[in-house]
């Protein structure tokens, strides 16, 4: 009987995946996208809730134990929360899933200075050319937890590279045909998307502070120039603003989720909402 519990104990070892953890839900696609069912991915921040404001749950200590490796990409919920990870399980590798991405800053201030700005952004899931580099540090981080699936992942990430670059090709075949060259969002997550288009981005809000009026005149002034008549707003963030915004403009509001989980077809129903297609 003993020998058959030790044989059950091992083969529940054997079959037992390695948890990988990641801030946001865009990061769980590449997961999955290379290591399909090979590991179990836990995606910290859940779908709703903002990776500025969000608190780490109690229940969610249980699959932070567990975990080899969380990949961290630059949101302020890391920030916020590393000592209680950490303190969760001392043992846990973090890995920077941006290592190969020179960030740049959060899009300057409409109501300050044109040098000033909150720090660095982290929305560089939201170029396809930056998310063939987070494919890339995803690719290392799995083959590092389980080396025997090295083959496997490796396949799996030049399948997905290969299905990136044809959204980038179908992306900018959008804008080329596009009219539109300027949009306005209320918080500035897409500023990678706007520089690798050739687009520019204004926001709303920045360093999570509603404008004032006298700011809220001047970004409707800019915008009447730029002839926008769309205006884009996060699901996560209030609609106030641009709601008043909208009424003065003419203009109409559409939602856009820099964080849904099926980044592949999220990242081209923004650029069709961009665009105007």
């Amino acid at each position: 009987m003993r020998k058959l519990l030790l044989i059950f104990a091992f083969a529940c070892f054997a079959l037992a995946k390695e948890t990988i953890l990641v801030s946001i839900a865009p990061q769980s696609y590449f997961v999955k996208a290379i290591a399909h069912d090979a590991v179990d991915v836990v995606t910290l921040v859940p779908p709703g809730a903002s990776p500025a404001t969000y608190s780490l749950r109690p229940s969610q200590l249980a699959a932070i134990k567990k975990a080899q490796i969380y990949l961290t990409i630059g949101v302020p919920f890391e920030k916020a929360q590393l000592r209680r990870i950490k303190g969760a399980n001392p043992h846990l590798r973090i890995l920077d899933s941006t290592k190969y991405i020179r960030k740049l800053p959060m899009q300057a201030h409409h109501h300050h200075t044109e040098h000033e700005h909150e720090g660095l952004d982290p929305h560089v899931w939201m170029a396809p050319n930056l998310a063939t580099q987070l494919a890339r540090t995803t690719l290392e981080a799995l083959i590092t937890i389980k080396p025997s699936g090295a083959k496997e992942f490796l396949e799996n990430y030049r399948r997905l590279v290969a299905k990136i670059a044809a959204i980038d090709a179908k992306i900018y075949g959008l804008m080329l045909h596009s009219k539109r060259k300027a949009f306005l969002v209320y918080h500035p997550s897409f500023g990678y998307f706007a520089r690798s288009y050739g687009l520019k981005q204004l926001a709303i809000e920045s360093e999570g502070k509603e404008p004032t009026m006298q700011e809220l005149s001047r970004l409707i002034q800019k915008a009447k120039k730029l002839g926008i008549k769309t205006i884009f707003i996060e699901p996560q963030f209030p609609k106030r603003s641009a709601k008043f915004i909208a009424a003065k403009l003419g203009a109409k509001i559409e939602i856009i989720d820099p964080l849904a989980p099926d980044w592949d077809q999220n990242i081209l129903k923004v650029a069709r909402a961009i665009a105007g297609d």
